[in-house]
């Protein structure tokens, strides 16, 4: 083929330049790696304390926890054992990581560890009233004759304070949920008897909150004012000095300056016994140290995992381990010291009377 001479050979590049393109080469998708048989090939080789260091419960728990969840949840909803679920969602609340590195650990996906946390999590929400419950006739009787035994003070049933728990910054009404310690926190109340069992929780105020204004909100408020059965009148709880002096719910007397020796000792043997919520606050921190920062996104879903911790740390003392063993996971510094409400009038004559009485005694 030859070119007429008028033909400009330039264009004649140009042309064929733009008919033969280079093909694209699509680009390599990046294909995530996780972690492999880490349940399947390393979990087996713990020994009993390495399994509870990691997971916070023994072997035996986590097949009876399973033996608990399997009714509650859906049948081949994934292609995973229940065991490894569980031993995701404990290995999940026993440490402070991300759900990504959880996910990876176990060799999920980060969407997939998201699934099946919430999963277990709302299937254990079921069992609340199972684990979390007021104490019988029977119960309430061995507390108050363990508890006078010790420390002389009759007719304890039970302690009660407010904990609270780090969350991160709220994208709604963050200025309610920031405290007075300055930082972002919901609030958990809770009454535990002398083994540190929490007997009734109640989760999700806003940190800002009183420790008064939080029980008067709650339901065990009401119960205590209107309902004969749940104590008599000559049994009751203690709280510090942030809550109101009922009949039910005894405080110390206000530090004046002027309290009696009788007073004194009153205050002295109230706040020793109260020592076991504190403790119970602490190593329920200690043992789910996720509840030292809930860095979740759902907050709708924050009081769900606080009272499913509190649900397996009373699980753990329910089955024959005395939780104040573990002194090493007890942290004092979790606990926050109450206040007077500035508006605490002090005028139930009935507790007034029956705080008296009780200081003769001592």
């Amino acid at each position: 083929m030859f070119l007429d001479d008028d033909i400009d050979l330039n264009y004649v590049d140009i042309l064929i330049n733009n008919l033969v393109q280079p093909l694209e080469v699509a680009p390599i998708r990046n294909i995530p790696i996780y972690n492999q048989q880490y349940v399947e090939t390393i979990v087996p080789h713990y020994t009993l304390s390495e399994f509870k260091n990691h997971f916070r419960v023994s072997r035996a728990e986590i097949n009876e926890i399973c033996n608990l969840l399997a009714p509650l949840l859906p049948h081949h909803y994934l292609t995973v054992s229940l065991e490894k679920k569980n031993l995701f969602f404990v290995w999940f609340l026993a440490k402070q990581e991300s759900f990504l590195a959880t996910s990876d650990r176990f060799g999920f996906s980060r969407g997939t560890g998201h699934y099946i946390f919430f999963k277990i999590l709302d299937a254990l929400t079921q069992l609340k009233q199972q684990f979390i419950k007021w104490p019988n006739q029977q119960e309430i009787q061995a507390i108050q004759d363990r508890i006078e035994h010790r420390y002389g003070f009759p007719g304890v049933v039970g302690l009660i304070d407010g904990c609270h728990i780090t969350i991160k910054q709220s994208t709604h009404n963050a200025i309610d949920f920031y405290n007075r310690k300055d930082y972002h926190s919901v609030i958990l109340q809770g009454v535990c008897d002398d083994k540190g069992l929490f007997r009734d929780i109640f989760v999700g105020m806003p940190g800002r909150m009183h420790d008064a204004r939080v029980f008067r909100i709650s339901p065990l408020y009401r119960q205590l004012i209107e309902d004969p059965r749940l104590l008599t009148p000559q049994q009751h709880i203690l709280g510090d000095a942030a809550y109101p002096l009922l009949t039910n719910l005894l405080k110390p007397y206000r530090d004046n300056g002027h309290l009696t020796e009788q007073q004194t000792r009153f205050n002295q043997t109230l706040t020793a016994q109260r020592l076991a919520i504190e403790r119970a606050f602490g190593l329920l921190k200690g043992r789910w140290r996720k509840l030292k920062y809930l860095d979740m996104s759902l907050p709708t879903k924050l009081p769900e995992v606080i009272t499913c911790a509190c649900m397996l740390h009373n699980f753990i003392i329910i089955n024959h381990e005395d939780g104040f063993n573990n002194l090493e996971e007890y942290d004092v510094n979790e606990v926050i010291e109450g206040t007077y409400e500035d508006n605490d009038p002090e005028n139930n004559n009935n507790g007034v009377l029956k705080r008296n009485y009780i200081s003769t005694l001592l």
